[in-house]
Parts: C-alpha cells; structure tokens; sequence
C-alpha cells in the first residue's frame, strides 16, 4: 500500500514570514520512521512546503491511503483536505491522528470523508493497519510505546531541511529539536485530561544513551542550537545528572523546559546545566496571581515564580517566559500582578516573555467549563492561541495595552 502522510498547517509558510516553517513534527516523522523500519512504503508532506489546494491534489495522486496528523487549529484545513482526496478518488482511505482525535472524536466520526481516526500513540499499531487496514474498526485505539528506546529515530531527510531554523530568535542559525519524553504527571486545567488521555499520565523518558545517541547522529548536519521540545525537560533530577555528564563533550548550546518549583528545590541542577550548554530556561509561570495559579490547578506559587526566575537569572541564562491571561473571572488587579511579575523576570535576567490569552479549547477542564457555562466565543473552526476575543468577561483591550506595557506605571 503506498501510502502519505500530511502535516496540515499553514500553506506557503516560509521561514522569513513563519518563524516555525521550517520545525519538524515529530510526531509525523516518528511514525514515518516506525513504518519504514517495518518495511512499509510511506511517504511525508505538509501543507506548509506546498503553495495551495492544487499543489496538494498534485501531490496526494497515486496514492492508497492518505493519513493526516491533526491539530486542533487545523481542523478547518483537515475538513477541506479529506473532501479533496474523496473527490479525486473515492478509494482512496483517508485516516486522521493527532490529539484533535483525542478531544474532538465526535466531529471526526461524523464527517464521511474520514475512513477511520486513530487514537494515540502509532508507532506500534499504525504500521500493522497498514498491513491490512480492513481487519480495524473505523476507530483505532494505538498501543502506547513502554520502551522510547525502541522507536526508531527520524529520517530528519524526509524533511525539506534536514535542519530547522526560527528566525524569531536565532536568525538563521541552524537549529536541531528533540523530544525526549511523553506524559506529564501535573494537573493543569488548560492541559488535561486531554494530555493524559493521548499520552497516559506516568512520564515516559529515552535514555540518556538513546537521546545522545540521536543528537551525535546529526551532529554531521553541524546545527548551531538544540531545542529539547519536552515540557518539563528538567524533571527527574538523576537523569539530569546523568544527561550533564554525557553532553558534557557535545557542549553545544541548548534550550530546554522546566517548572519554577522544580528550579526552586534544585538550584544548583541549573548552573551545571549552564556549565554544559543550557543557554535557555522556558517556565510556564502563568500566573502573578496565586489564586489564579490554584484556580488552574498549576501547584507552584507566585513566590516560586519570582525565586526561580532569580535563581535561572544568576546562572546567565535567558529565561523564555510563558505567561497566560485572561482566565475566567480573573481580575484587572490580578492581570496586573502578572505583568508585575513579567517586569521582574525582565528585571533579572535577559528574558523573553510570551504572553498569550486564554483560549478555551475542548478536551481540557477549564475549557470544556468555559464552553459549558456559555463563556466560549470560539468554535472548531476558530481554534487558534494568539488573537483575543476567546471568553466573555474579559477586557482584551485593556489585557493587550498592559501587555504593551501602557500601565506599568500603575503597577507598584
């Protein structure tokens, strides 16, 4: 069965207009490599490499089977996508994945140009449903991988570029982004269930071996930069220690994820880290409000937020912030207590903040509370992290000039 497999996102994306054209999905190439390995015939594009629909019928024809990794801000895509291989070929199996299939089943199972929705983790069952597609109900549930050590590591050559850039950052240095891990054991209302219910609630994490092995692989490719895309890359401390010793030779400069209580308990873990390369921090802060942080389910608190962004500051590192606004019921003087905190974490460290609002989307708890209680003005097909106008109650205008910084001086 000759086979492709879709990125959908952006068309004509390019790196000088979207910093993120050139990252790749992993997930995608992952279980492209899963079906290589197993002796399957399976091809990868996306949306983003092609120019419009034409460029698309072009690139889907010969193929059996067309299979889609889906986001929840590309269902509107997915649904034009899917009508367009049935009207070229009606034969044609059509099958989606993605955590889109995680919180939004229903509206794939409606939709009649979809032949089947995989649920999940692929890289153990998609490469049998490839073998004989007819022996699976339309809905598939993947089994999750115990071993990442097994998974076979992408062909960063089915990429357009075996290497990645983000010109928002760091020009057009080359980069290299790895993921290390899946799961996440927090409680966070913006994220779950839906994280834990596509990738199980216990931390799964490669090896140190594994994960330096992949990195020295492609050291060949002479990237600049790594971005390690877990979100709690600093997480279990005796990995840490170990994965220090072990890149200790790349030395090779590095971003990586963690949580501000995390930094908190080990500050010393953070100028090792420095010594080998971390250059920068990301945290999800959130939050300058502590209720906010409780209402959330966060389980930091405003002072850890301020200590560790001064413990990452003393290290040199330059602390990537994740800041969120604009929560149900939040106040103007709890809004301002987190612009209070963006001013501090400038303040000690060359910081970048990224500020976004709040975005109801289904699958998470806060989410599905915000769209039952009939506060959502988003819709499947208007899914989308930046912008504003997300949820009822909420002063954007105000939100956007405080993310200007046209208040600081009230902020005391």
């Amino acid at each position: 069965m000759k086979s492709l497999l879709v990125d959908l996102g952006q068309f004509n994306a390019h790196a000088y207009s979207d910093p993120f054209f050139s990252w790749h999905n992993h997930g995608a190439g992952l279980v492209v490599a899963s079906c290589r390995a197993t002796g399957h015939s399976i091809d990868f594009t996306g949306l983003k490499y092609l120019t419009d629909w034409e460029a698309f019928k072009q690139k889907i024809k010969g193929y059996d089977l067309v299979g889609f990794s889906c986001l929840s801000t590309d269902l509107p895509k997915l649904k034009q996508a899917v009508r367009i291989v049935k009207e070229l070929n009606p034969k044609t199996i059509t099958i989606v994945g993605g955590m889109q299939v995680t919180v939004g089943t229903q509206s794939l199972l409606d939709n009649p140009d979809i032949d089947y929705i995989f649920h999940g983790e692929a890289e153990i069952t998609f490469p049998k449903f490839l073998e004989d597609p007819s022996k699976f109900d339309r809905e598939i549930r993947g089994k999750p991988t115990s071993n990442l050590d097994l998974i076979p590591w992408i062909d960063r050559m089915i990429y357009p570029m075996p290497l990645e850039r983000n010109v928002q950052m760091w020009g057009e240095s080359p980069i290299f982004t790895v993921l290390t891990a899946r799961g996440c054991p927090f409680n966070c209302s913006f994220c779950q269930p839906a994280e834990k219910k596509h990738f199980g609630a216990m931390v799964r994490r490669r090896s140190v071996e594994n994960v330096i092995g992949e990195i020295k692989e492609y050291l060949k490719f002479k990237p600049k930069f790594i971005i390690f895309h877990d979100d709690h890359f600093c997480f279990n401390k005796q990995w840490l220690e170990d994965f220090i010793e072990a890149y200790r030779p790349i030395s090779l400069p590095f971003w990586a994820a963690t949580r501000a209580d995390f930094v908190c308990q080990y500050p010393e873990m953070f100028t090792k880290l420095k010594e080998v390369g971390m250059e920068v921090c990301s945290i999800g802060f959130e939050s300058g409000s502590q209720r906010i942080l409780d209402m959330v389910r966060k389980g930091t608190t405003v002072e850890q937020n301020y200590q560790s962004a001064s413990i990452i500051g003393k290290t040199g590192m330059q602390i990537y912030a994740n800041i969120m606004y604009g929560f149900p019921t939040e106040t103007k003087e709890e809004q301002m207590a987190t612009r209070k905190l963006c001013n501090h974490i400038s303040s000690v460290s060359k910081a970048l903040i990224s500020p976004a609002f709040f975005t109801p989307y289904p699958g998470n708890d806060l989410g599905d509370d915000c769209i039952a209680q009939g506060l959502s003005m988003v819709d499947e097909d208007h899914l989308n992290r930046y912008g504003k106008d997300k949820i009822k109650g909420v002063d954007y205008e105000f939100l956007s000039g405080l993310v200007a910084g046209l208040y600081d001086n009230l902020i005391k």
